[in-house]
């Protein structure tokens, strides 16, 4: 006999699946806007003129420092992870493998796995 899984439960993988999705898609737009705006300014510095050198390269700095300060992918893969893992649960929920409190346990394994957010801003005076 096959298990229903619960509603809550199917619908927190898919958000954390869409969550997965979109952090990973802001990180591959912001790693891909750093290098190909660092590679114009290197190249075209004279062509593209003082404003537009400017410009892009602050948009190369401020790429990479929101990739950094962030952890943008680090979060994606928090949400892939936590994902696949409540995932698997239901699986072995729906096969009767697990229970419902072995599937909220693994909700809570999932929950830990994509963590908090944090922002890391580094302090610029030196350490003493």
């Amino acid at each position: 006999m096959t298990s229903t899984i619960p509603k809550d439960f199917e619908l927190q993988i898919k958000k954390w699946h869409r969550g997965a999705i979109t952090l990973h898609s802001v990180y591959v737009v912001l790693g891909v806007t750093s290098v190909l705006t660092s590679v114009i300014v290197a190249t075209f510095t004279q062509e593209i003129g003082t404003f537009w050198t400017k410009t892009l390269a602050a948009s190369s700095a401020v790429s990479v420092a929101l990739i950094e300060t962030t952890g943008v992918g680090r979060k994606g893969n928090g949400f892939r992870k936590a994902h696949r893992h409540l995932k698997v649960a239901s699986i072995r929920f729906r096969e009767d493998e697990y229970t419902i409190k072995d599937l909220t346990n693994a909700l809570e394994e999932a929950e830990a796995m994509i963590g908090d957010v944090e922002i890391k801003i580094r302090d610029a005076s030196p350490n003493p």
